[in-house]
């Protein structure tokens, strides 16, 4: 026995030092990628930023622009009197409270319709006809109703959010194989089992990049409110500063508006990306 078992040790052996290889290989190859995309990222930040500071005064009136030196001092100057430091603050909070209830509504309802035979297509006409509306028109109707408060802003950010959360839920939910649906219920399976354990992580790339890329609209549907009428936050100081022709301030808002943005979906990314590592989603909206 002893003679049959030393191979088999040797071959097992052998099977394992090639995955670690195969691994090892891949994990190389990976980091290699990711270099390649942050440095081809940097490369292009750096080039943007070149250009901006030296070649975009020649194309546009440079009394109508700023250069990064100037905006990155104006926003020194604005994080040292604490002013722009209450203004994300005041964004932030409506965009993520705008952002958590889109995105709970829209998850619940669109997992409530799919119990139903056609709850979506009863639904769908109308949702359309909604969505369709400029929600810029929309803005100075939620202010006169709410006041120039939170909750305006608020429910901007959540109808920007809600629709594009629902909408892909509910297609991913409805793609799910109605084959393998039939064939969990033939050998036992419960309503809540296929929910929990097939609708769910069928639908799970879907609703999660949804989720990701609606943070940046939360964030869009606050500052869009505050550019109509507000006395605080992002996009009020951008308006105010656009108002009395003070450039810096304008360009320093809008860049601290996009670092927000990028910052937010960075960390989602990576949240999907730990969460649904297996398929990338088609996403609408």
């Amino acid at each position: 026995m002893s003679l049959d078992v030393a191979p088999a040790t040797r071959g097992t052996q052998r099977a394992e030092m090639v995955l670690r290889a195969v691994a090892e290989a891949e994990h190389r190859r990976r980091r290699r990628e990711r270099a390649g995309v942050w440095l081809g990222t940097a490369g292009l930040g750096i080039a943007i930023l070149l250009f901006w500071q030296y070649g975009l005064g020649h194309l546009v009136n440079p009394r109508y622009v700023s250069d990064p030196l100037s905006i990155g001092l104006r926003i020194g100057e604005l994080v040292a009197d604490g002013e722009i430091t209450r203004h994300i603050a005041v964004t932030l909070t409506e965009a993520g409270i705008g952002f958590l209830i889109g995105a709970g509504l829209g998850l619940l309802s669109a997992f409530a319709l799919s119990q139903t035979a056609r709850g979506y297509e009863v639904f769908e006409p109308f949702l359309i006809g909604f969505y369709s509306i400029p929600k810029i028109a929309l803005a100075p109707l939620f202010i006169l109703w709410f006041g120039l408060g939170y909750t305006p802003k608020i429910i901007m950010a959540a109808l920007l959010v809600y629709f594009i959360v629902f909408v892909n839920t509910a297609t991913g939910i409805r793609e799910v194989s109605p084959g393998l649906i039939q064939v969990c219920r033939v050998f036992g399976a419960s309503r809540r089992d296929l929910l929990v354990k097939v609708v769910l992580p069928s639908a799970a790339p879907a609703m999660i990049a949804s989720i990701r890329i609606t943070c940046t609209r939360a964030i869009e549907g606050a500052v869009l409110s505050e550019f109509v009428a507000s006395t605080q936050g992002l996009g009020y100081l951008v308006a105010r500063a656009s108002r009395a022709f003070d450039i810096e301030t304008v360009f320093a808002g809008i860049v601290v508006i996009a670092a927000a943005v990028m910052t937010a979906n960075a960390l989602l990314r990576l949240l999907e990306t730990r969460v649904t590592p297996w398929q990338p989603a088609r996403i609408h909206g």
